[in-house]
């Protein structure tokens, strides 16, 4: 049995840094988090300095309070992705509330609000979304996909990889093996998942867009491709290119999904090109034969309201599917002694009766116990497949076919806590194992030679 296995324990650095030595999470972004960046000003456009600003994650309740410094302006950092809700006040203005601000991985949301004068107790209410379209506060280059394009846009299959080849930038294809993204090196590929390096950095030339746990539909929240003078700070290394993806997460709301992903020849149209020859000749070219079936489930939600949330998923995918192989055996002439060269055939027994300078040792006439004993396993062996001629008369190539279905696990867990709004540590598990029990096949078929 061959299994090909990769786990990684992803762990946000920063927040379990800040959480243990009791530091506010102010140091330098983290690749799987974004910033929302705020500037106050009156209706003369004045700035205005000791506003009040609270910023409340609409999906776990947490809340971090600020004031604007001297330039009007205050940044939020190392914040989760998702939608937060955003509310300004100061004596004198009236308050201001922006209840849909969103946060994506490596991007920074800026919001000017312009304040008018009035109470507190007065209120304007901005229902649109604020989100980070156009990118003022750094020069890097890059796409969001967000967990609406995630499940909205058709894939096939349920690996997020290849939605990275949808971005602005990407040129070929899978069938010239892949391609590249604004003409970079495979070499200056890289990727992470909540922030820790997907994939070894060595060997990297065949690209590393790839992380060697398999980005999944139901475990994904949200994924970035950056493509060009990516932010040094975020501790990207030699990758000029990098694709971020981030674990969804527990909410104060408990969710969960089932899913069933199923594919079968019955139910696919045929390829495009065996058409065109059924068009010639009706009949002659059958669909592909294809099964597969892939299903789980994850569920999300609170364990403490507002402080401590968890996320879950369990998924696999099942592929039957048998492994053509081969292996040489000797001739029945060659087994009884016989073999054949260019020369002529030759009789090895005879040959060994016949020797007179042998010494005093005899040579053996006949096959031993134990040569005979493992002749016989092989031609019982060889009713399970087909024979065929080779170049050498005194072998023969025995061909069959061993069961090979390709079954593959994808577990997920996350944690997040958050015991104040100055100290929070997040803890994510993504694993994925692939078992293929006929990838290195038995010397020849039968139980007599099944592998344990």
């Amino acid at each position: 049995m061959s299994r090909r296995s990769a786990s990684s324990f992803l762990i946000a650095a920063i927040g379990l840094v800040s959480w243990l030595i009791t530091l506010p999470a102010s140091i330098a972004q983290h690749s799987s988090e974004g910033s929302v960046s705020i500037v106050v000003v009156d209706a003369s456009g004045s700035v205005v300095q000791g506003a009040d600003l609270q910023l409340v994650d609409v999906a776990t309740g947490s809340t971090q309070t600020s004031q604007t410094q001297e330039g009007g302006t205050h940044t939020f950092v190392n914040l989760p992705v998702g939608t937060y809700r955003l509310s300004i006040s100061k004596q004198g203005f009236k308050s201001q509330v922006f209840d849909a601000v969103s946060v994506q991985a490596t991007k920074t949301t800026g919001i000017t609000a312009t304040m008018g004068v009035g109470t507190q107790a007065e209120t304007v209410e901005v229902t649109a979304t604020a989100s980070p379209l156009i990118e003022t506060t750094s020069s890097a280059i890059g796409t969001v996909i967000d967990m609406k394009q995630i499940e909205d846009l058709p894939i096939q299959g349920r690996n997020l990889t290849q939605m990275t080849q949808v971005v602005p930038g990407y040129t070929g294809t899978l069938a010239d093996g892949g391609g590249t993204w604004n003409g970079l090196p495979s070499i200056a590929q890289g990727n992470s998942i909540d922030g820790v390096t997907g994939s070894a950095g060595r060997m990297k030339f065949g690209g590393a867009a790839e992380p060697a746990v398999e980005p999944r539909v139901e475990n994904i929240q949200e994924m970035t491709v950056q493509t060009d003078q990516l932010d040094l700070n975020q501790g990207y290394g030699t990758s000029t290119m990098q694709i971020n993806f981030v674990t969804r997460r527990g909410t104060n709301a408990f969710h969960g999904r089932i899913f069933e992903d199923f594919r079968n020849s019955a139910l696919n149209a045929n390829d495009w090109t065996y058409d065109f020859l059924n068009a010639q000749s009706p009949g002659s070219q059958p669909r592909p034969h294809l099964i597969l079936n892939e299903f789980g489930a994850s569920v999300g939600g609170p364990v403490i309201r507002n402080k401590l949330f968890f996320f879950g998923t369990y998924a696999m995918s099942r592929q039957p599917g048998a492994t053509p192989t081969n292996m040489w055996v000797l001739t029945p002439a060659a087994q009884a002694g016989n073999f054949t060269y260019s020369g002529g055939t030759v009789n090895v027994f005879n040959l060994a009766s016949s020797c007179g300078n042998c010494g005093s040792t005899a040579l053996p006439t006949t096959v031993n116990g134990q040569t005979q004993s493992a002749l016989a396993a092989a031609n019982s062996a060889v009713a399970s497949g087909t024979l065929s001629n080779l170049s050498d008369p005194n072998f023969q190539q025995l061909n069959w076919q061993i069961a090979n279905p390709d079954n593959r696990y994808f577990p997920t867990v996350r944690v997040d806590y958050e015991p104040t709004s100055k100290q929070r540590v997040n803890v994510a598990w993504n694993y994925t194992k692939r078992v293929d029990p006929g990838a290195i096949p038995p010397n020849l078929p039968g139980s007599a030679f099944a592998k344990t």
